[in-house]
């Protein structure tokens, strides 16, 4: 077939170019390049064409798909040339292969295949060699591990914590979540939600997910985690978010100790780009590693006095550890309308008894929050216009923008130092 993107015209070069000649589940898979990568950014190309395309394609706007479905040695041998000519061509690869042997995986890898994905099972394997290959591409090869496995990562952390029962808090930390997982999906970051409420967590309810077994041995016995106990604890919403949810049966706050939560960090950062984490009100003795680890700490509270109280012991708290106050973002919920002066009077003068600033006051959104959060749908789906949607959805952009601020910062002194 002709290829669009032989032309002067860089700029329409489709995202991945795939080789499927013989592959027998081309239909399938055609139908999940269209989800993933988009039905106008994929081309299907022929081996006798691989010439041309590898030498008018570049690293930079275009990855290479490659297809086995058979075993023979002919086929793996034809799979293994086409890799070495994208390598040569310095193109990333994503091998799609059916049921091969260990051995003919062993000489694609070889071969310079930068990631591979089984097909069709096991569901979600695509996405994630997908997503790899663009953090590959941003980063370079050494974002991808050994023979194209996961690579280290260094996620972000941020904390969403509600000083009073009924603040909103998991509302915000679950549509949060989803915010910056649809933010960053093209960008092949992966993203993580954590609901550390072990007794009542209600983020599994929010995104009508299941709660899993495994949650509770991950939880149980945290001391002895990796990486692999802990993927196992996690679910799927979407494909796009991973999430953790509290256990079904309430445990105790302390069955985790600060040492545990902290491995539990290190796995999560080493795994996602952005870990949210759902806290309990009640402050524990490893509250303080999570928020000395978060780049941001979301803190949510009413107009009432109630919460200005918690929320005057909250900061003194931070205050007496000597913690740093400048990773807190200040949201009053169910904050009072544009036509409201009197609540926005009342507002203004809180937060300058408290000492803070709201950098986000969210509106109240009536019923259709309530509605989403017991269908278990994010708001950015079940209600879209909603204004507490529109506020969640700038405080999202605002964050990443000031953890990308604050991470170039640091780049920046350390090449300065070094």
């Amino acid at each position: 077939m002709a290829l669009p993107f032989v032309s002067d015209a860089k700029a329409d070069a489709p995202e991945a170019v795939v080789f499927s000649d013989g592959f027998v589940e081309i239909d399938a898979l055609a139908e999940d390049l269209d989800n993933e990568i988009g039905p106008d950014n994929w081309v299907e190309v022929g081996d006798d064409e691989a010439d041309e395309v590898f030498g008018e394609s570049s690293r930079e706007q275009t990855f290479v798909i490659l297809t086995l479905s058979s075993d023979t040695s002919e086929a793996v041998q034809r799979t293994a040339n086409l890799i070495r000519k994208a390598d040569t061509a310095e193109m990333f690869v994503l091998l799609v292969c059916g049921d091969i042997s260990s051995r003919s995986m062993h000489l694609l890898i070889r071969a310079g295949a930068a990631e591979f994905a089984p097909y069709p099972d096991p569901p979600g394997a695509l996405k994630e060699a997908i997503n790899n290959i663009r953090v590959a591409r941003t980063r370079g090869r050494q974002a991808l591990g050994a023979g194209g496995g996961k690579g280290r990562r260094e996620g972000k952390i941020i904390g969403v914590y509600g000083v009073a029962g009924g603040c909103g808090a998991s509302t915000i930390a679950v549509n949060l979540a989803w915010e910056i997982c649809n933010a960053v999906r093209q960008e092949g970051r992966r993203v993580a939600l954590l609901d550390f409420n072990f007794q009542y967590g209600s983020a599994a309810t929010y995104l009508d997910v299941p709660r899993r077994e495994a949650v509770y041995e991950l939880v149980s016995e945290a001391g002895n985690m990796d990486e692999t106990a802990f993927s196992q604890a996690l679910t799927s919403y979407k494909d796009r978010l991973h999430v953790l949810t509290a256990p079904r049966d309430a445990l105790p706050l302390d069955i985790v100790s600060p040492n545990d939560v902290e491995g539990m960090l290190t796995v999560a950062r080493n795994t996602f780009d952005y870990v949210i984490i759902d806290m309990p009100q009640a402050l524990m003795n490893w509250s303080e590693v999570v928020y000395s680890a978060a780049s941001a700490f979301v803190v949510t509270m009413e107009i009432d006095m109630r919460s200005a109280q918690n929320m005057f012991r909250f900061t003194r708290t931070l205050k007496s550890e000597d913690l740093d106050l400048t990773k807190l973002v200040c949201v009053l919920n169910r904050a009072p309308g544009l036509t409201d002066l009197s609540g926005k009077s009342r507002a203004k003068r809180l937060a300058e008894s408290l000492a803070i600033e709201f950098q986000h006051l969210m509106p109240d959104g009536g019923k259709a929050v309530m509605a989403a959060c017991d269908e278990g749908t994010p708001l950015a789906d079940a209600a879209r216009s909603n204004p507490v949607r529109k506020e969640i959805a700038k405080m999202s952009q605002k964050i990443m923008a000031k953890i990308q601020a604050e991470a170039e910062a640091e780049a920046e002194a350390d090449v300065k130092a070094g």
